[in-house]
């Protein structure tokens, strides 16, 4: 029914001068915005094919959310790179996803041999410049239909749990509606991106502020006294975070408070937000609506969400993960496929034009995930007699850092490879800031020696920092194993959540 190209096609005609897009001293109108698109998608006709990857390694900027427009709208499909990635797995993501371009603010020493695997590095300089503003003007959406993949979107790293999830153009727009359910945006509002554009929380409003001429003020990182000047200076209205940006903002706002009267509403989602976080945060913000998200990558990002979450903080209802959106179906199976009653917990399963295609070139790992039409998460959670969620428990090892995947393998996997460690196990903790905090318990092989600053430097080499342990115990006893021989994470995380409040977020 729709693809990336009618959100600009609709702005063009409806607020062709008005302001679209403020990336420092670069202010974008709508017009000038879309005619940039259609530049760029001029210069992907010259240098791709329809149906070819086009990968971005950058920091947030307005050339990336053009990126992030015209490539689907070209009828290529965006792979955003993790900027927090070492290279290795940045390589992986290239060689998987076969992309032939990659836009990079990076300078060329910084990329190692990263140039080798793709055909073409573009710098989003005077290079990007001198492509979009010389070429000739392609017409954005030809030949481009809602089931065809806008996007790869990976969820891992360098091991065998790192996928690329395939986004169609419908399971966007879906996002876009699903998201406006919830946050009722307007043309007078205006969106700040803070979060990274390579995520999910830094681009999922971007097709609805441009279908609905809300301007988009984009921030090149977060930074807390940055995030609040900009609130100030530029009127924003909206904006969405993980809970650690929560915190960094409430604890400045109260040393040295700005003027951010016209915010309305701040989102958070994807990692937890204690009672005492939300206290805090509404304290510093009291006029604020508060609204919690729960997804995946591969649900685009939305499943539940729940509403005005200061108005009951202290109340048992703030732990729940919300309501399917509208539009959304969700559902608590067990282990036989059968749906359980309200208060019986089961894995949370998910039904809706959100959902996505599949993981590329992972049929197997499709199929264990999306059966007859429902994306299963992994999660366990349990709803109430008002069809609000509860989890509480990953039946994934996955552990969720300040809004990032780890997946404890990919970590095992690194450690395994240190020629001192015999048994390794990797599992999350809780953490007042990043929510979960990666945490591993060794066992050495006999007769070697290796100390835990040791160990985090070895990570260091081949994993991005957010994955890289803040804790790393070396044992003396051998880990905890069940009959089959099987490492019992359970015992080894159990100690450290049983005063948490949530085992899952």
């Amino acid at each position: 029914m729709h693809t990336f190209a009618d959100p600009l096609h609709r702005a063009e005609r409806c607020f062709a001068g008005r302001e679209a897009v403020v990336d420092g001293d670069v202010r974008l109108s709508f017009g000038a915005l879309v005619d940039r698109c259609r530049g760029l998608a001029g210069a992907l006709a010259a240098l791709t094919d329809p149906g070819d990857r086009v990968a971005v390694l950058a920091a947030n900027s307005h050339r990336y959310l053009e990126l992030y427009c015209a490539v689907p709208a070209a009828g290529r499909l965006i792979v955003p790179l993790n900027t927090r990635h070492a290279l290795p797995e940045i390589e992986y993501a290239l060689a998987d996803s076969g992309a032939r371009v990659l836009f990079t603010d990076r300078p060329a020493s910084e990329l190692g041999d990263l140039s080798a695997r793709v055909e073409r590095v573009v710098q989003l300089g005077e290079d990007y410049e001198s492509l979009v503003g010389a070429g000739p003007r392609a017409q954005l959406g030809a030949g481009v239909s809602e089931d065809d993949v806008a996007g790869l979107f990976y969820t891992g790293g360098t091991t065998g749990a790192a996928k690329g999830v395939m986004a169609t153009h419908r399971n966007k727009i879906a996002d876009g509606f699903h998201l406006q359910s919830s946050v009722r945006l307007g043309e007078d509002d205006t969106w700040q991106i803070m979060g990274p554009m390579f995520h999910a929380s830094g681009t999922f409003n971007i097709l609805l502020c441009i279908w609905l001429g809300a301007r988009q003020v984009i921030l090149p990182g977060f930074e807390a006294e940055s995030a609040l000047d900009a609130m100030e200076t530029e009127g924003s209205t909206i904006t969405f975070g993980v809970p650690a940006m929560l915190s960094a903002l409430a604890d400045t706002q109260q040393a040295r408070p700005r003027d951010v009267s016209r915010l309305r509403l701040l989102g958070f989602g994807a990692a937890p937000a204690s009672t005492a976080l939300l206290r805090r945060t509404h304290a510093a913000l009291p006029h604020v609506e508060l609204v919690s998200m729960y997804g995946a990558t591969e649900m685009g990002p939305m499943g539940t969400t729940i509403e005005h979450l200061e108005r009951f903080i202290d109340d048992p209802r703030a732990r729940t993960a919300g309501r399917p959106i509208v539009g959304v179906d969700l559902r608590i199976l067990d282990e036989d496929g059968r749906e359980l009653p309200p208060g019986e917990p089961g894995e949370v399963v998910v039904r809706g034009p959100n959902v996505m295609r599949g993981y590329w070139n992972k049929p197997a790992q499709t199929a264990e995930v999306l059966r007859d039409g429902w994306y299963h998460s992994g999660d366990v959670g349990y709803l109430d007699d008002d069809a609000c969620l509860y989890l509480v428990d990953r039946k994934k090892d996955m552990i969720i850092s300040g809004g990032e995947n780890v997946y404890s393998t990919e970590v095992e996997e690194i450690l395994y490879q240190h020629p001192a460690v015999a048994e390794c196990a990797v599992f999350g903790v809780p953490d007042d800031r990043w929510g979960e905090s990666v945490r591993a318990a060794i066992v050495l092989r006999e007769g070697s020696e290796v100390t835990p600053a040791e160990l985090e430097a070895h990570c260091r080499e081949y994993l991005g920092g957010y994955k890289i342990p803040r804790q790393i115990e070396v044992r003396q006893t051998p880990l905890p194993r069940s009959g089959a021989g099987k490492i019992l994470k359970r015992e080894l995380r159990a100690p450290f959540w049983d005063e948490a409040e949530r085992q899952i977020h």
